[in-house]
């Protein structure tokens, strides 16, 4: 099923000027005014379901992806006018039309990934959209319960995460799209509930965080990092559970420190998490005024203001305008609470790669010994 409904994509351009895109029978889009007041909305697809993916790209275009009511995946640019889209995939097989649907820039070309089903197995698709002849490949194989899957890009690389099944055991895996070539995979154990939403953030610093929680908080939340250093993921830190109280969550980075937010019916409840994945280190609750819608966005921008926030999805308030339900500069202040633990997680990075140097060394000599 599509993960991709309800879903509002935000985008802040360079100049800070935010652009909203949406489904309600039809692919639509709005921008914000300088008073915090959304303008007419316009029509950008009639044939548009609500399977899409919208992206702002670092030259501040607009591009968005979606399945039409023939099944058939359709690219187009949102900035230009009366433009047709173009058809990337046409499945000729009656329901094994594409699926959660998702784009992602990478050394400055745009990426579409989404899930086919094919003989009871939901593969997972990667086809690189501005190279000519471009054919989608398969990537992996999402296990039967799974949901979706995460995606994310440092601007060259693209991180993409996905649950799969080998033999009756649960592993989350790691590919590293570089140039449209896929690395080996690389797992870690999922004892979890497989049908847990994926998300994913690449920090400036390098490690990647991936979220895994329930739809409507009824299982434990879990996050993992990932550091692409050194190929390997940190053991899962269980977040929230049933006891948190039921609502959706999502994971935000901001000065490159990790927060799964919670939302609940009258509050939210962030979670800062101790870079180092050993624990919880600080729990807050934001109560929400009666005026304040609270809905979850894709939320991506170029502006310079924003470059300390990053996100997956993240929770926006549209009752009044459009607003964070936290402040941003307040948790930017935090920062240097966890430069104990920076350092001891860059020890730890270092000490690690100076084994692996010593066991090439040891290998290289073994080979050259006569």
């Amino acid at each position: 099923m599509p993960s991709n409904e309800n879903i509002r994509h935000l985008l802040r351009n360079s100049m800070g000027i935010t652009t909203c895109i949406w489904y309600k029978n039809g692919l639509f889009m709005s921008m914000l005014d300088k008073e915090n007041k959304w303008g007419p909305p316009f029509l950008l697809s009639d044939i548009a379901t609500s399977d899409f993916s919208a992206l702002l790209d670092s030259t501040d275009t607009i591009s968005a992806c979606f399945v039409d009511y023939s099944g058939r995946l359709l690219y187009m640019n949102a900035c230009e006018e009366r433009k047709e889209p173009t058809v990337l995939l046409e499945s000729r097989i009656i329901g094994s039309s594409p699926y959660n649907v998702r784009l992602v820039e990478a050394d400055g070309y745009s990426h579409v990934f989404y899930v086919v089903s094919h003989n009871r197995k939901q593969l997972l698709a990667y086809q690189p959209i501005n190279q000519r002849n471009s054919m989608p490949e398969v990537e992996g194989i999402i296990i039967r319960e799974g949901k979706n899957y995460a995606v994310c890009s440092d601007e060259t690389n693209i991180h993409l995460f996905f649950v799969t099944d080998v033999q009756g055991i649960s592993l989350l895996v790691h590919r590293k799209i570089y140039d449209g070539k896929a690395s080996k995979p690389v797992t870690t154990p999922f004892p979890y509930s497989p049908s847990l939403r994926l998300q994913a953030v690449v920090s400036d610093d390098g490690p990647v965080y991936v979220l895994a929680s329930p739809d409507e908080g009824n299982d434990t939340s879990v996050i993992f990092k990932y550091d692409p250093v050194l190929n390997k993921f940190s053991k899962g830190l269980e977040v929230f559970s049933a006891a948190s109280g039921q609502g959706s969550d999502s994971l935000i980075l901001v000065n490159n420190i990790p927060y799964v937010v919670r939302s609940l019916k009258a509050s939210f409840i962030l979670a800062r998490i101790n870079r180092s994945m050993k624990n919880v280190a600080e729990e807050t609750r934001i109560d929400l005024s009666g005026r304040d819608i609270p809905l979850k966005c894709k939320f991506q921008s170029t502006y310079k203001k924003d470059r300390n926030f990053k996100c997956d999805m993240t929770f926006m308030l549209f009752g009044n305008g459009l607003s964070f339900p936290f402040d941003i500069k307040t948790l930017s202040m935090q920062k240097n609470e966890n430069l104990s633990d920076d350092k001891e997680i860059l020890n730890e990075r270092i000490r690690e790669l100076e084994g692996r140097i010593e066991f090439l060394e040891n290998t290289i000599r073994e080979l050259l010994r006569p």
